[in-house]
């Protein structure tokens, strides 16, 4: 944990505890010199304040003029960052109650300064860091743990002043409060998120990940590595896992996979090359290669029938090519259609050309709903698409570009019209594909696009999301 933390910066930590304990020991002294009896607990404050500086701005950079505000309150508990916010500010809390031993003042003091705090890494450069509510949260709960025990160890000697610098208080949390509206506010930009962290699954994560691995490649593979995974920017989880073989002579990854979470209605696995005969993909009972599109199909509708036979029920299936000429194999998907709406019930098996299964894809949602009819065309939901793009270069600070701009910067395909739920209702979407157009780069034989990013345009009031997030262009 402390390494961690840290990461080494032994030298910048000596530094830090010799400023706290000179400082501590002079604000004792100064305080003895003045007849205050809780010097001691000055000198504390002190010190732990200049320790609680120290590691806070440590590594410091340039600022971002941004922080996130995390809606999932229970991560930090989770992360090792998290708790050292925590256990960092009980003595702040402690010292501060007992050094001034008037509650409403100190307990002012501990909500404050976490806050000054976050606000300087986010506009301060050289200080710079991550702005984060979460820490915020952390070192107000630390704080308050260390109030708590220190109003419990006067409270009980009578020596605890409750309604003492009331006034004060009240008249630095509306400055504090006039503050944030009007100045902090203003001069920074919220991040949504709901949670930032990965965090180690729970065992009832882990038994859903297994359960998934097992149905999908029996005693060959078995998950490793398992952790919870937000979303960012929208409400949702997935449990991200790799996979290893069974044989404890190789621990390797031979792959990875997401489960999303608590639904368990989408997953994905990909299986990685691992360098020896037998391992690279499934090996799919009574296949060989594949070097044909029919032949790459009947591998992956032997492997459907054998984990997931309700596939076999699907209106439609499709083999396409991945890569240009088949290079990484085909691609089989079964799915079911209904007024040419593609419903939310999809299996999608890789073949390779070693004819493994090298990919598996699951959305276990209902075979049949109703949708509103489609109002746009998908030459539309592409023109949709790119004033998203626009906007999005707009708002990141790009004002040359324009739509003409973006139609050559940009290869905009809508491919499938898909029945997607928003908010609890099921509405036609078009699937739209985004990516770069090549660039002739001297020394290449052709021109490599980008990875293409997957939007989504509602075929209705065409509002837009790039994945899973929304994008605002009205």
């Amino acid at each position: 944990m402390f390494t961690a933390i840290f990461q080494d910066r032994y030298g910048y930590l000596a530094v830090c505890s010799l400023a706290a304990l000179v400082l501590g020991g002079a604000s004792w002294l100064y305080s003895r010199r003045l007849g205050n009896p809780y010097g001691v607990w000055w000198g504390g404050l002190a010190a732990t304040l200049t320790g609680v500086l120290g590691v806070t701005f440590m590594g410091g950079g340039p600022a971002q003029g941004e922080c996130v505000v995390n809606h999932d309150l229970t991560e930090p508990f989770h992360t090792t960052q998290g708790l050292w916010n925590l256990a960092m500010t009980v003595p702040l809390g402690l010292f501060g109650l007992l050094a001034v031993r008037r509650l409403l003042p100190a307990l002012v003091g501990v909500v404050t300064l976490p806050l000054a705090i976050e606000f300087t890494q986010a506009t301060v450069d050289g200080l710079g860091r991550t702005c984060d509510s979460a820490d915020v949260e952390m070192n107000i709960l630390g704080g308050l743990v260390g109030l708590a025990v220190a109003a419990v160890v006067l409270g009980a000697g009578g020596k605890l002043e409750v309604r003492a610098g009331a006034r004060a208080s009240l008249i630095a949390s509306a400055a504090v409060l006039a503050l944030g509206i009007g100045v902090v506010r203003p001069m920074l930009t919220f991040t949504e998120a709901y949670g930032t962290e990965l965090v180690p699954a729970d065992s009832q994560q882990r038994h859903a990940v297994e359960q998934a691995v097992r149905e999908a490649f029996g005693d060959l593979y078995q998950p490793d590595g398992v952790y919870r995974q937000p979303c960012w920017e929208v409400p949702c989880t997935h449990i991200i896992f790799q996979l290893v073989g069974r044989d404890k002579g190789q621990p390797e990854a031979f792959g990875s996979g997401s489960l999303s979470w608590p639904d368990k209605k989408q997953l994905n696995m990909q299986l990685a090359d691992g360098g020896r005969p037998g391992v690279t993909g499934y090996p799919v009972m009574g296949s060989t290669t594949a070097s044909t599109e029919q032949e790459a199909y009947r591998i992956a509708r032997s492997y459907m029938r054998e984990h997931y036979p309700w596939a076999d029920d699907a209106d439609r299936h499709r083999t396409s090519p991945v890569g240009e000429k088949a290079e990484q194999g085909w691609t089989t998907s079964w799915f079911w259609l209904h007024d040419e709406v593609q419903m939310p019930r999809t299996l999608d098996v890789r073949v390779g050309t070693s004819g493994h299964v090298s990919q598996v894809d699951v959305v276990l949602g209902p075979t049949r709903v109703t949708v509103a009819e489609a109002k746009l065309a998908a030459p539309q939901a592409e023109d949709r698409v790119r004033k998203g793009l626009l906007a999005q270069s707009l708002a990141a600070g790009d004002t040359e570009l324009d739509l003409s701009g973006v139609r050559a910067m940009y290869q905009v395909e809508a491919s499938t019209l898909k029945a997607v739920e928003r908010e609890g209702t099921w509405r036609s979407e078009w699937l739209v594909t985004v990516s770069t157009r090549p660039e002739d780069t001297p020394g290449q034989d052709e021109p490599v696009p980008s990875e293409p990013s997957l939007w989504w345009v509602d075929s209705g009031d065409g509002r837009l999301h790039e994945g899973i997030a929304p994008v605002e262009i009205d």
